[in-house]
């Protein structure tokens, strides 16, 4: 009777792990046979590991799909393909689609800062609470309390409708394009109006890939953006962008009779940052932070807002918002018509976010001068 046997071979393995379309070396990809024995790729994309003949290596590279190879059918190159922007973008889209389902509903608070300036003046400041739903972008905002001031003078906007600007839309239904309707990054049929490229990163503890969303046809209202996800678990970790062909209404206080008698739609340059948390098990809105700026007669206009995620403080009661262009009219209305007051010390004490040094000179004049408006 004869029996055979099969004896695994020492091998040395050395080798270099390249981009199979484009040839490019992958610096720090990851090389495994098990727990005690693994490696990465050095900065040229080659590494060195020694293996049995039998064993067989495990080599993955954030955005690539990964390959498991016989160390004995192991060349001089090892070839890994790109998963491409599409596969990234569908996983982001499959993680939205069961976060919205499971979380679209939750509710968090948030505070708002708003600062505009004429001509580097500042003409208006506003602070409030929110209560809005937070699962990827702001909707069903709720107001909660504020205070503000104005300063109207001629040839000095009223700036009242900037907090629209925070509520920054990520994701849209693929459906045919409505007339006014801004494309954003998140649709299923994006490749349609978007082109589309992908980066890897390492924000040092983690890969993360950085999606770019570039209009197709720049006369639409659009984004163009760049999309921050998370490498492993494509969550969404930032979105930031600016518009293409943003519009505002210029008003111009001109007198008693007709406060805001000339009113003219100007071209507006802004630009946004949404930040995201992920403590309540699905991407929330943790951040915005947004800037307009527009020129009318020779003179510049600008409004910078914020909103940030305040959790489960500071909530005393809601009042349900109709849409409305004017937050200041908003918080003027008050619980009850004649309910307006203005609680200095819980304004004092609800430093949420710290403000800047022209900001402090603007409170502490308005403070002083008694003319915040509030509820």
């Amino acid at each position: 009777m004869l029996t055979a046997s099969v004896h695994a071979q020492h091998l040395h393995v050395d080798a270099r792990i390249i981009d199979a379309k484009t040839g490019e070396r992958l610096p720090f990809a990851s090389v495994y046979i098990s727990g005690q024995n693994s490696t990465i790729s050095n900065a040229e994309g080659e590494f060195a590991i020694d293996a049995d003949s039998t064993d067989v290596l495990r080599i993955s590279y954030v955005g690539y799909k990964t390959v498991h190879l016989r160390a004995v059918d192991i060349g001089q190159e090892v070839l890994l393909s790109s998963l491409g922007t599409d596969y990234i973008i569908n996983k982001v889209l499959e993680r939205h689609k069961k976060e919205q389902k499971k979380y679209g509903k939750k509710k968090s608070n948030f505070f708002y800062r708003q600062v505009s300036k004429s001509n580097r003046q500042c003409t208006a400041f506003l602070e409030s609470f929110f209560s809005a739903k937070s699962a990827y972008e702001l909707s069903d905002l709720q107001l909660v309390t504020g205070r503000y001031v104005s300063v109207a003078s001629h040839r000095t906007m009223n700036p009242t409708n900037y907090f629209t600007f925070a509520q920054i839309p990520l994701y849209s239904k693929p459906v045919r394009l409505l007339v006014g309707e801004q494309l954003v990054p998140l649709r299923k049929d994006y490749n349609r109006f978007f082109e589309t490229d992908v980066e890897v990163i390492s924000d040092g503890e983690r890969r993360i890939y950085v999606l770019y969303f570039i209009p197709l046809n720049p006369n639409f209202w659009s984004v163009t953006a760049r999309l921050f996800v998370d490498a492993k678990t494509f969550e969404v970790l930032r979105y930031q962008g600016y518009g293409n062909n943003d519009r505002v209404w210029h008003r111009e206080h001109s007198g008693e009779e007709e406060p805001f008698a000339k009113r003219d739609i100007e071209p507006a340059n802004y630009s946004f940052v949404v930040n995201y948390q992920h403590v309540n098990g699905f991407a929330e809105v943790q951040s915005v932070h947004f800037l307009v700026t527009y020129e009318h007669d020779g003179n510049r206009y600008e409004t910078t807002g914020m909103m940030f995620n305040v959790a489960d403080r500071f909530v005393k009661g809601k009042t349900t918002m109709t849409f409305s262009d004017n937050l200041m009219n908003e918080i003027s209305k008050g619980k009850k018509n004649n309910d307006k007051h203005y609680d200095r010390k819980f304004w004092e004490r609800l430093e949420i976010v710290k403000r800047t040094p022209v900001e402090d000179e603007v409170v502490e004049l308005f403070e002083r001068d008694n003319l915040f408006g509030v509820f």
